[in-house]
């Protein structure tokens, strides 16, 4: 082959190569691996207005316990003659309320709401009411744990500060920020109410935060050993959240929680209570404006 003619071919052939490699996808700049999305911090729990200065109940049920007694004085309200308890531990001062009454009496008792059968009064009833408050995720009564004091034992319950009861605000003429989240806040404590058939509701012992919480207190006079609702006609208005509550509760979970404080046939009773309040719900459950959160 003449050198011209390889020349030529040598020359077509860089042009063909030059043409594929042309054609060839570009390589890719490699691609820093995508950073996770930073996580984002959880949010603690708003802190329960029934706790006072406490984080947790297991820290206040500790402190209620173990703090030392350190004055003594009576309250002037309420007929159980309760005392308003100074304790101390670790620098840490907290007031409590302790209750020693335990009275049961069988035949009618004449009230001044009323005549009342089987008439019940007992400390244990306190702490009772608060392990269902807890149960059912209420979150409205203060902690209260058994405790001996001066050779007598009773309920000690936490004391909250700041509150104004609800006989003050409707002296007051008050009105809460939020009517609708007061109204249901209100008739938690309904159903509450008839579910341990508490026979002493009162405006004095509804107790309310600076930021309109419902804190319920004095449960002396509740858990009579009867089926049947005290109060059926106030319950129109039903959280579906505590519907779910209610019916979860179980006869060996409340004997398990409150078995040292109520006696059988008042468990059951409760759940007898229970039962009707589900009912009263079911019925309405579909009817708009009678169900919230």
């Amino acid at each position: 082959m003449k050198p011209r003619t390889i020349l030529i071919s040598i020359v077509a052939f860089l042009a063909v190569t030059v043409v594929n490699y042309s054609q060839e996808p570009a390589p890719q700049t490699p691609q820093e691996p995508a950073q996770p999305a930073a996580p984002q911090a959880q949010q603690a729990p708003a802190k329960l207005p029934c706790l006072g200065n406490f984080a947790t109940y297991e820290e206040a049920e500790e402190f209620l316990r173990t703090a030392k007694i350190i004055k003594s004085k009576g309250i002037p309200k309420g007929v159980t003659l309760p005392q308003k308890l100074t304790l101390e531990k670790d620098g840490r001062q907290e007031f409590a309320v302790f209750k020693t009454i335990d009275e049961r009496k069988s035949g009618i008792t004449r009230l001044a709401t009323g005549a009342e059968v089987d008439f019940k009064d007992s400390w244990k009833f306190e702490i009772a009411a608060y392990e269902l408050n807890k149960m059912l995720n209420l979150h409205t009564i203060p902690p209260v744990v058994e405790r001996t004091h001066a050779t007598s034992k009773g309920s000690l319950q936490l004391w909250i500060d700041g509150c104004m009861t609800e006989l003050e605000r409707s002296a007051k003429k008050m009105q809460p920020p939020g009517p609708m989240g007061w109204r249901q806040q209100m008739y938690r404590v309904r159903v509450f109410d008839n579910l341990i058939y508490n026979i002493d509701r009162n405006l004095g012992n509804l107790l309310i935060t600076p930021d309109w919480q419902l804190i319920m207190i004095d449960h002396t006079r509740c858990f009579k050993s009867l089926g049947e609702l005290r109060a059926p006609k106030d319950l129109t208005f039903f959280s579906k959240s505590l519907m779910e509550s209610l019916k979860g509760l179980n006869e060996k979970d409340c004997e398990a929680r409150c078995g040292k404080y109520l006696t059988v046939m008042e468990i059951r009773s409760m759940l007898e209570r229970r039962n009707k309040i589900l009912a009263l719900y079911e019925k309405v459950a579909q009817t708009p404006g009678a169900v919230y959160p």
